[in-house]
């Protein structure tokens, strides 16, 4: 009703000004660097990780290595799923793939330049899907009765109700 309406715009003028009041200004002392301040060097793999945040992932060298690895293990693990589930179809495509460019790519810079990620981080999450993999298969989500159909909600306009008149 127009009487709650008017209460709620009341309520949210006062708690506004309040905040004003008790927050600092804009003009006060700022205690941060903008991050556009700082030079990197794009061309220092090492420079570059730190400045992301990956560094602390992977110290040592032969991180392709690592990262095919990785990869084999997942395909390898993924084979217990069943051939049919969309799940499996698509960690295989995406391990394949990620092969294929390990394998047309000699340096470590050129894959993560193709696959527009750091190693580092393509190999913690092979090592997560290899985490998750036994849950999904105690939990057989491709299980699906044929007979079963997901709900459907319709969406309603919250103005076609809130506006009634």
């Amino acid at each position: 009703s127009s009487s709650n309406i008017k209460m709620i715009r009341n309520i949210s003028s006062r708690f506004s000004t309040c905040l004003r009041q008790a927050l600092p200004s804009a003009s006060s002392n700022r205690t941060f660097k903008a991050v556009a301040d700082v030079e990197i060097d794009f061309s220092n793999r090492a420079v570059l990780k730190k400045y992301v945040g990956v560094d602390h992932l992977s110290k040592e060298q032969g991180t392709k290595a690592k990262f095919i690895v990785s990869l084999n293990s997942l395909l390898e693990a993924v084979k217990s799923v069943p051939e049919t589930a969309e799940y499996r179809k698509a960690i295989e495509a995406t391990c394949q793939y990620r092969l294929k460019v390990c394998g047309e790519n000699n340096s470590d810079a050129a894959i993560e330049e193709v696959l527009d990620a750091h190693l580092e981080e393509l190999i913690a999450e092979s090592k997560e899907e290899l985490r998750i993999l036994p849950v999904l298969l105690e939990s057989k989500p491709w299980d699906v009765p044929a007979d079963y159909s997901a709900p459907v909600f319709d969406y309603v306009d919250a103005s076609t109700i809130l506006d009634k008149k």
